[in-house]
């Protein structure tokens, strides 16, 4: 009977270990903003998330709820999720905050609200 416990823990967490070690995620910009954009009109964004597999090497993630978010001058905003079932890569057509485009944003969306990742 414990010898079954314990292949079954080891099992168990030979399972859970994948899942675990997918850390460090990066989100990457595939093509460049464009420079001078009216704000207002829709631009498409186009973007990729990578985690870091245990054996050093990078690795696309794919998740629904992806968004990406343009900052303007002054702290004005907008955010767009990305197409459903999409990804990676992820697009997602966005309008131009007032004041332009100051910085871009990667993220994904959850129960708890909005986790950013770093931009690499």
């Amino acid at each position: 009977m414990a010898t079954r416990f314990i292949c079954a823990l080891v099992v168990a967490l030979a399972a859970a270990v994948p899942a675990a070690a997918k850390v460090a995620p990066q989100a990457h910009l595939l093509r460049p903003l464009p420079k001078s954009v009216s704000p207002g009109s829709y631009i498409t964004v186009h973007w990729s998330v990578t985690v870091l597999e245990p054996n050093g090497t990078r690795d696309g993630f794919s998740a629904i709820g992806m968004l990406v978010r343009l900052v303007g001058r002054g702290g004005a905003s907008t955010t767009a999720l990305a197409r459903e079932n999409v990804g990676p890569p992820y697009s997602a057509r966005i309008r131009v905050p007032g004041g332009g485009i100051r910085a871009v944003r990667f993220g994904i969306a959850g129960s708890n609200g909005i986790s950013f990742f770093p931009l690499k």
